[in-house]
This record gives C-alpha cells, structure tokens and sequence, in this order.
C-alpha cells in the first residue's frame, strides 16, 4: 500500500448569486477535517485556511488563458487570485481520530485542504441556480452561458 493511513475531510460553502451581475460571492464555508492527533492546532488551522483560499480562486476566478501556447494571463493584472476581502470567515473542524502507526498519532494534511472547495462551491452555484455546471473556475461570463445554454435546452 502506497499510503498508510488516509486523512478525509468534509467542505461545506454558503453562496450568494447575483442574478443580474453573474458574479458569486462565498459567505460562509465549514471544513471538517480528520487528520489523526493535531499536532499544532495554530499551524494546521493555517494550512486549512491557505487551502481553502486558494481552492475558491479556483472555483470562482483563477482562470489560465492560453492563446499559441502561450499563457495568455501571467500577470496578476490579469490572473485574479482572491484577496482578504474575497475570503469568508472559515469554519474549521477537527475530528481526532489518532493513527496507531502515525508520528504521535498524526496523519498527513498537506495539500488536502485545496481539494474541497470547488466542489463544495460549485455544488452550492448549483444549489442556488438550479443549473448543472461542468467547469471551474465558475466566472460571471461562465455562469451567464452556463445559463444560456440551459435555458436554450428547456
């Protein structure tokens, strides 16, 4: 086995949709982690939450452009990342559940907390919309033909 123990987490997002903007807004977010023994509270409260931000940029505006094989967007002009202001106040959890065979019973964390926020925030866009998306990042001019495209079926 590759891996000796598996760490699990569950990320819940609260979001708003403007109708008229197509623009999304995350106003509250949960993540429930089960890391084995938390060694550093501080610290793994602090991965959860860099992930977390770094995973709504990509579910909402982290868009790479290519245009010849060439990216298209490498500035931060152009490559919009969240800032403070773009990040709620994030729930953190922790279910301890110590791994007999762990360093002091700890399991790894490390880059799980960027895997829950876009599902967990697309899912929410869908929730709030009623219409199915199939691609991140979810930006106001993806949403408004995601949108498009739906009611165009119906």
């Amino acid at each position: 086995d590759a891996y000796e123990a598996y760490a699990w987490a569950v990320h819940v997002a609260e979001v708003t949709v403007d109708l008229d903007t197509y623009e999304t807004k995350v106003d509250d977010y949960v993540a429930v982690q089960e890391v084995g023994k938390v060694i550093h509270p501080l610290l793994a409260e602090g991965q959860i939450e860099g992930g977390v931000a770094q995973g709504i940029g990509f579910a909402l505006s982290e868009n790479v452009v290519w245009h010849d094989g060439q990216m298209a967007n490498p500035k931060l002009s152009d490559y919009f990342i969240p800032t403070a202001l773009d990040i709620p106040s994030i729930k953190i959890h922790f279910e301890e559940k110590p791994h007999a065979r762990g360093p002091s019973g700890a399991k790894g964390m490390g880059e799980m907390p960027i895997d829950g926020p876009a599902p967990a925030i697309v899912n929410a866009i869908e929730n709030a919309t009623g219409f199915d998306l199939f691609h991140v990042p979810v930006t106001p001019e993806s949403l408004l033909a995601a949108m498009e495209t739906e009611v165009a079926r119906d």
